[in-house]
């Protein structure tokens, strides 16, 4: 299987060199990450800017890899119309150093780069574990390629949000299907003098979840299981648009 590896914490990331040395056993791997690190980036393009890249020897077999100085996205999108000769039969965005669980896919890098495969009609998987998991990038990457053709046969396109706990409950592996949940940032802003002497505001986010029941990402990893939750790019409200088409479904302007 060809399988591009992409992420949002860049080239020299350890869950990035974990999972390329374990898939680089059985199948060919193309790297194109971030040059530094790109976390909350989403989907987010580099428009009229010149991307820069770079070859980069990860000293693995079957492994080819590139750096990019732009987003995850951009990573993404590179790799697919441009860098690899042929289209990957997967894409693999992680191991992250950090959860994306609940509404962080809405800002997580990782979860773009994948979304920007699945958008490209390539099934696409994002790997992330919750920060300071006793649940190591080996133990991770040994576990996702074993899993793979599993993952890789649900369906001829899909995109996954896969979440490791900070400890596996009763120390086995358990994946649980769930919904993304509802996660929140109480967001604190703490003054920053420049050297200049102006003030800029730097965002030091908390997390607090709500309202999450036992099918939700956040509480099948809290209780020490991996979340796998089917995502997709249609975000149409369906029922607001129900309810707009019931009062006409058209709305003319003043000089009509």
């Amino acid at each position: 299987m060809k399988i591009l590896l992409v992420n949002d914490d860049g080239i020299k990331a350890e869950g990035l060199k974990a999972i390329a040395k374990e898939l680089s056993l059985k199948h060919e791997v193309f790297i194109v990450a971030p040059m530094t690190e790109q976390s909350g980036m989403s989907q987010a393009l580099t428009m009229g800017v010149p991307l820069r890249v770079e070859t980069v020897d990860m000293k693995m077999e079957n492994v080819t890899a590139y750096a990019v100085e732009g987003t995850p996205a951009d990573c993404t999108k590179l790799a697919l119309e441009f860098l690899l000769k042929e289209k990957p039969d997967l894409i693999i965005s992680g191991i992250n150093n950090g959860a994306n669980l609940g509404t962080d896919v809405l800002y997580s890098g990782t979860v773009g780069a994948a979304l920007e495969g699945y958008n490209h009609k390539i099934s696409s998987i994002a790997v992330s574990v919750s920060s300071k998991s006793n649940v190591s990038f080996s133990t991770i990457a040994k576990v996702m390629a074993d899993r793979i053709s599993f993952f890789y046969n649900t369906d001829k396109l899909f995109m996954y949000n896969i979440n490791f706990p900070k400890s596996l409950k009763d120390n086995k592996i358990k994946f649980v299907f769930t919904k993304h949940g509802r996660r929140i940032y109480e967001n604190e802003f703490d003054a920053v003098i420049l050297d200049d002497g102006s003030i800029a505001y730097k965002m030091q986010g908390r997390a607090k979840d709500i309202g999450n029941d036992e099918f939700t990402d956040i509480e099948v990893v809290k209780n020490g299981y991996i979340s796998v939750t089917p995502l997709q790019i249609e975000r149409t409200d369906f029922s607001k648009l129900e309810t707009l088409n019931n009062l006409g479904g058209i709305l003319n302007g003043i000089n009509d």
